[in-house]
């Protein structure tokens, strides 16, 4: 087909899906999930905070490595998620990356016969386990696969360059574009997908810069019949531009071996259709259903958008850019070709106008539409929609709060200790504005291997919490046959929480702890002093930049008050007035919207602000904003900027300087305007108190401690974390009025479930309560105000004082010590005292990895068995261990100071006490690095054999060119066994 007639057809095509779909896709961005959560429902339950609901509790990357699986180990796989105490996995077939000498096979074609076979079993197991199964949208990630015909993959906008000098008359052919390296092309080397854009003709410069867009010349009408252009060329010398569209062919990233296949336009709603029509068409064809209401598969998740560095592209994007932006764009095509304008603010505005059009083209027609299209069989769409961006992904050009909006489950991400990855305050705040019950993370992502336990999860964890994470998705459970030995099978970039996992026979401790806190978490509102407007230009992402070492906190607010950040789309659709407080529709309310520091804000906007505030809302702002920010009737939109500007700010100004005032309150109609850039200053101005204090603390220090608060119509509670591996006492003042509501502090622990009574608590000022709060290391609680119910134990089982009288029983002496056979160590050692196992003078010992169990004799006298509570006091130890005395299991012992409650079991006299202790895979691993291929004790695809603990990736030196190589030396061993003092101990009344 000739450019002319090419061209002719081009346009047809747009116009027709413009026909078909452009209706559709100017009411999606407005709309959110139809299902909605009564949140005013909610009551915080007992029962359920003991034994959460499965929902609750967290799930996981499920890794099909290579796409190898067997149904016998899809069984075994969920058989251990539901011994662990996990609510399921979601499927992903993905490539073993570090697996140099093939020791994973390749499996079958990811949706080929006999994985979605695989997959069926998958989910008739889930069914008969009562647990919940989902599926990542491609092998890899993102969309796609090798059933994605060209015009459905991802495409880009690209140019070839022609200078000619005039004045003469041309008759040529224009060059074609260099095609991407992975374009699609046909058996002559072309493109198989071409679709002609524009032709047009600019000044020739070297520094390629215009004076004006008008200088752009449109040619494309001047192409004729044969494909040439025909053009009389004014005076000068002239760069003849050909702008074509092609698939860029970006492929899936790390597909398995079979599977592999390219990315789906995300920009085009007809190819996120087809690409999921074909997924489940696939799926319920073999499960003999036509859709997934009533069984165990709950989601499917698009991962995040990693991109490379293309310009969009496809054959509609130039009518949408006219019709949602309101100008068309051909002449600015050199622009996004890299020629630069002179006048630099008539670029941004079309650069603002540009980036705006693509994020909301790839939330309309990729995640709206997918959300769409899911609620139709039954299935909820979870999505990191909302980033990492910069520094991480510098292409990923969204609104992130918009993009997650769009979604019915956000989905975030936490790093440990790698690259400062830390999404979730974003995320959280996305849900809370657009009525999200869920917020989920893709949880502990890490290139450390095996050197991280239980606790250290613990407090990555409640940081993800304090930020409002109530969802964790373990990244990853890799699934490992048996035959691949152990630790097994892993993902390269996984936390290794699965059966390999040395402590994996404990690992329903740390399932139950946040199983407990995300069922808490979800109930209610969460509390918020303000909400914080991020501006309106894409990308925009909060932070700006995903480098979050520590938990992001608003700048000009202190840590006292909380905070959620919105998007312009919640301003002008959610946002209204009543009390005095900005409310949203499903409740959630603030005392006050934040501005953001820019010279810019849409003209719409801040009139919904200006109306706001006139309905009775209290608006912080400071800097003034000077313009309009897009191109189309820039002028008349930035005098009603300026007008508005004018109504709100006045003439009158603040600053730091002593002269004049920090805060200015304007009162305007019912509402008030408050300048400063001092947020806390002025929320103290307009009588908005923080809402949790440390007694005796500046207003800019929580010290050890962080927090979050939430309620119900009935309940307030916090959950309190110490940040530190000191224990901490301190006088808390949470901003709650319990004496005149009638509510009572209580203590609820979730590391087991437990609740206490709080003995001393005391109303202050007019709506506070202030109580001491006792947390031992990296310990936390949350703090429930409520009804008095029935009373409640006396004693908090980590926070108590031990008694003087009697006196503690310290279990001195030596321990008999097993260890499992077949790992080095010798089947019994005796331990004159307790050490760490890298003390031991025997390798076999010193550089064991598993579960080892203590076993000890010991008399009690009748003076402290007849006490009426007793615990057992382990002192320290690495990484977890599990109590059984007189051959009752008494439980699990993970968090300092490693108090287990023996009440019940102890007895004066004789009693036999067993102690198991797990640590972690790092010593043996370490040590077998030492050791000939032959000799090791474990196995593993990763050919990274040694690991580091004091590393942020924690692997190993690699000597060069070596796979598997032996080491002559290895880094640090890990701290393990149970190091004591062992104490037995009663409470002090």
């Amino acid at each position: 087909m000739n450019r002319k007639v090419c061209l002719l057809e081009t346009c047809k095509n747009a116009l027709l899906l413009l026909a078909t779909t452009s209706v559709g896709l100017a009411l999606l961005p407005d709309r959110i999930s139809a299902e909605q959560p009564d949140r005013a429902r909610d009551r915080l339950s007992p029962a359920a905070f003991a034994e959460p609901p499965v929902n609750a509790r967290p799930g996981s990357f499920w890794d099909w490595l290579n796409g190898s699986m067997t149904k016998e180990q899809i069984t075994r796989d969920l058989e251990a998620m539901k011994r662990g105490g996990m609510r399921g996995g979601e499927i992903w077939d993905v490539a073993a990356v570090a697996d140099p000498d093939g020791r994973v096979p390749a499996g079958p074609a990811f949706l080929g016969p006999e994985s979605t076979r695989l997959i069926v079993h998958a989910i008739r197991e889930a069914d008969r386990l009562g647990l919940e199964i989902g599926i990542v949208a491609s092998s890899g990630w993102n969309a796609g696969g090798s059933w994605i015909p060209s015009e459905h993959a991802g495409k880009g906008l690209y140019q070839s360059v022609t200078t000619v000098t005039g004045p003469k008359e041309v008759h040529t052919e224009l060059l074609l574009p260099g095609l991407p390296e992975l374009c699609p092309r046909d058996a002559h080397g072309r493109p198989v997908y071409l679709r002609e854009v524009a032709v047009l003709a600019v000044p020739h410069d070297k520094a390629k810069t215009l004076a004006d867009v008008n200088q752009v010349v449109d040619l494309t009408k001047m192409i004729d019949a044969d494909g040439k252009l025909r053009w009389n060329v004014p005076a000068g010398d002239w760069d003849i531009l050909r702008f074509v569209c092609m698939n860029h062919g970006q492929q899936l990233i790390v597909p398995s071996p079979n599977s592999g296949g390219p990315m789906i336009d995300f920009f085009d709603p007809r190819a996120t259709e087809f690409h999921l029509h074909h997924i489940f068409t696939t799926i319920l064809k073999e499960l003999g259903r036509n859709s997934f209401v009533g069984t165990s598969f709950k989601t499917l998740e698009f991962d995040s958008m990693e991109l490379d560095g293309f310009t969009p592209w496809n054959e509609t994007m130039a009518a949408e850019f006219q019709r949602r932006v309101g100008y068309p764009m051909i002449r600015f095509l050199p622009v996004l070709a890299g020629w630069k304008l002179t006048d630099h603010a008539v670029q941004e505005q079309f650069f603002y106008d540009w980036h705006k059009l693509v994020s909301d083209l790839l939330i309309d027609s990729h995640y709206v539409t997918g959300r769409k299209f899911l609620e139709s069989y039954g299935v909820k769409l979870i999505a990191e929609s909302g980033g990492p961006g910069p520094p991480i992904w510098d292409s990923n050009s969204v609104d992130g709060i918009k993009a997650i909006g769009a979604v019915d489950i956000p989905r975030g991400e936490f790093w440990n200790r790698h690259r400062g990855i830390f999404l979730v305050k974003e995320i959280a705040s996305a849900a809370h504005v657009y009525n999200k019950r869920l917020v989920d993370a893709e949880s502990f992502t890490t290139w450390r291997r095996w050197v991280d336990g239980p606790l250290n999860h613990k407090k990555l964890a409640d940081r993800a919490l304090c930020e409002g994470l109530n969802c964790f998705s373990l990244h990853t459970f890799a699934s490992s046959p048996p035959e691949a030995g152990l630790p097994g099978w892993a993902y390269h970039a996984g936390t290794d929480i699965n059966p390999s996992a040395t402590w994996w026979p404990m690992v329903g401790g740390l399932m139950d702890y946040l199983a407990r806190c995300s069922y808490m978490l979800r109930q209610g509102w969460f509390v918020a002093n303000v909400c914080y407007y991020y501006g309106d230009q894409a990308p925009n992402f909060y932070p700006a930049l995903c480098d979050v070492p520590e938990k992001p906190l608003l700048e000009g607010l202190t840590p006292r008050h909380d905070y959620d950040v919105c998007s312009s789309q919640v301003i002008l659709q959610r946002m209204r007035v009543e009390n005095r407080r900005i409310v949203l529709p499903d409740g959630m309310s603030y005392a006050a919207l934040v501005l953001p520091e820019q010279d810019h804000i849409p003209s719409e906007v801040l009139a919904k602000i200006h109306a706001l505030v006139a309905d009775g809302a209290t608006v912080i702002g400071h800097q003034r904003p000077t313009r309009a920010p897009g191109m189309k009737d820039q002028r008349s939109e930035t005098t009603k900027v300026q007008r508005l500007v004018e109504e709100l700010w006045g003439q009158s100004d603040v600053s730091d300087k002593q002269d004049k005032p920090p805060v200015l309150i304007r009162p305007i109609d019912k509402g008030r305007f408050v300048i400063s850039r001092d947020r806390s200053t002025a929320l103290r101005e307009i009588g908005v108190a923080g809402d949790f204090e440390i007694v005796g603390h500046n207003e800019g220090n929580l010290g050890p401690l962080d927090f979050i608060h939430r309620k119900t119509t009935e309940d307030e509670f916090y959950f309190i974390r110490n940040k530190t591996m000191d224990p901490q006492t301190l006088t808390c003042r949470f901003r709650v009025a319990a004496e005149s509501k009638g509510l009572v502090p209580e203590f609820w622990w979730p590391d087991l479930g437990l609740r206490s009574a709080c003995h001393a608590w005391k109303s202050v000022a007019s709506a506070q309560t202030e109580l001491p709060v006792t947390l031992g290391p990296l310990g936390s609680v949350f703090v429930v105000f409520r009804k008095a119910s029935a009373p409640l134990d006396p004693i908090a089982r980590d926070t108590f004082m031990a008694a003087e009288s009697p006196a503690p029983l310290t279990l001195d002496g030596s321990w008999q010590v097993d260890f499992p056979e077949g790992w080095g160590a010798p089947r019994t050692a005796n331990f004159a005292k307790l050490q760490s196992w890298t003390e031991a003078d025997d390798d076999g010992i010193r550089f064991f990895s598993g579960i080892a169990t203590y076993r000890k004799s010991f008399e009690v006298p009748e003076s402290l068995a007849k006490q009426n509570r007793l615990f057992l006091e382990l002192g320290d130890l690495a990484e977890i261990a599990e109590v059984t005395l007189n051959d009752k299991r008494l439980g699990l012992a993970w968090l300092p100071p490693y108090r287990v409650e023996i009440s019940g079991a102890v007895h004066s006299g004789t009693n036999q006490m067993e102690i198991r202790v797990a640590n972690l895979w790092a010593n043996r691993l370490n040590g077998d690095s030492l050791l000939p291929e032959s000799d090791r004790f474990t196995r593993s695809n990763l050919d990274r054999i040694q690991t580091d603990p004091t590393s942020d990736s924690s692997y190993g030196r690699i000597p060069g060119g070596k796979t598997r190589p032996v080491y002559d030396r290895i880094p640090p061993l890990m701290k393990s066994g149970l190091f004591g003092p062992v104490r037995l101990i009663t409470p002090r009344d």
